[in-house]
């Protein structure tokens, strides 16, 4: 349940991409910078096929959604702050809990977790399945509430209409915060920088049903126009279970670009719990057990072959870290391979793209 400012912000909302809609269509005070973010969006679903979607690099493995104790009390913080290292880059990430209200008038704090990944995901696939739009700048979909619903059950993720709604206001009201910590370069908004909720509006011709309308968060927008996402099998994504085991298949795709049968990912056991957002906890015992859980997971997947310890680091006789030899399978090979090949050819339509513009601003300034 939300509150009536938020309805009212909604509602303002629609006419807002109403117009931005009419001015597109009418092709007058059409925005340049949309006229190519439409082209690149094009780009982003051509990248996919039926059964592929795309990893987002940077925003994928940022340690944003949240393990354990999602709902708590207003009382308490609603700021969590993590951190990640990318190709030798450090980044600090704030992730701040969504304020709801529920029927009945209880506020809760609830952070992002499994059923906002999931349903995030499934927006990103309609995204690339007909639905993507490019609005005001911001990559986004405009989908039904029926059309999401029908692929979480699809890949077994079943959730009521009530709970696919709250996740939907998590996503707008949660916020993320990615900074990196060399170059103060900083990324800032809610997981959706927008959301309009669809449904029934009294139209001059009739009741009508209008499609809700997500914008992602703007790291998703700069892969999209940077070109830096990844193609990566949905219906494995879709059918891994744990948070933990999702993060670290996202990681694969994202950076484990040279794959290969005889050279494993080798991540360590403190990296992957930390840089999941998942955390160390106290004792190493459960550690150990989340990462073969989630290990297990990518073999039952088809993700990777198997995994084996190839160092323990010990402080005396306490175990500090592990280093793990992760060997994918032939499947997951050759989708990395395609993926790169996929990429390469997406900066190519790109470059041809734009040697076509200049020319022709070249033809039209000679006449």
């Amino acid at each position: 349940m939300t509150k009536s400012s938020d309805s009212e912000k909604e509602i303002l909302e629609i006419v807002e991409i109403h117009a931005l809609d009419t001015e597109s269509d009418d092709g007058e005070d059409g925005d340049g910078d949309d006229e190519h973010g439409h082209f690149q969006m094009e780009l982003f679903a051509s990248a996919t096929t039926e059964k592929t979607t795309n990893t987002i690099h940077l925003y994928d493995i940022a340690p944003k959604f949240t393990y354990n104790r999602r709902e708590r009390d207003v009382s308490e913080s609603a700021f969590d702050r993590r951190a990640m290292k990318v190709a030798n880059e450090e980044y600090e990430v704030e992730v701040q809990a969504a304020r709801i209200m529920r029927d009945g008038g209880e506020e809760v704090l609830i952070y992002p977790g499994e059923r906002e990944e999931c349903i995030e995901d499934s927006l990103r696939k309609l995204a690339t399945s007909g639905n993507g739009v490019f609005l005001n700048g911001e990559a986004g979909v405009r989908f039904s509430l029926y059309e999401l619903k029908q692929d979480l059950d699809l890949h077994k993720h079943t959730y009521s209409w009530p709970q696919l709604r709250e996740g939907l206001y998590v996503l707008r009201r949660a916020g993320l915060k990615i900074t990196n910590r060399k170059t103060g370069e900083s990324w800032e908004e809610g997981f959706l920088s927008r959301l309009v909720e669809g449904g029934k509006r009294n139209h001059p011709d009739g009741r009508r049903y209008e499609l809700w309308y997500a914008s992602f968060h703007k790291l998703v927008t700069k892969s999209i126009t940077d070109l830096t996402y990844r193609q990566m099998n949905y219906p494995r994504l879709m059918s891994i279970s744990g948070l933990l085991s999702k993060y670290l298949y996202k990681r694969m795709v994202s950076v484990y670009t040279f794959a290969d049968l005889e050279k494993p990912y080798q991540p360590t056991l403190v990296q992957i719990m930390q840089e999941s957002g998942r955390g160390m906890a106290p004792e190493m015992k459960i550690n150990i057990k989340a990462m073969n859980r989630a290990l297990e997971q990518l073999k039952e997947a088809g993700a990777i072959l198997y995994a084996e310890e190839k160092k323990r680091v010990k402080d005396g006789r306490k175990v500090t870290n592990i280093h793990y030899d992760i060997y994918p399978t032939k499947k997951l090979v050759s989708e990395i391979i395609e993926a790169n090949k996929q990429q390469k050819l997406i900066r190519g339509s790109i470059q041809r793209a734009y040697i076509q513009k200049v020319k022709k601003l070249v033809s039209d300034e000679e006449q």
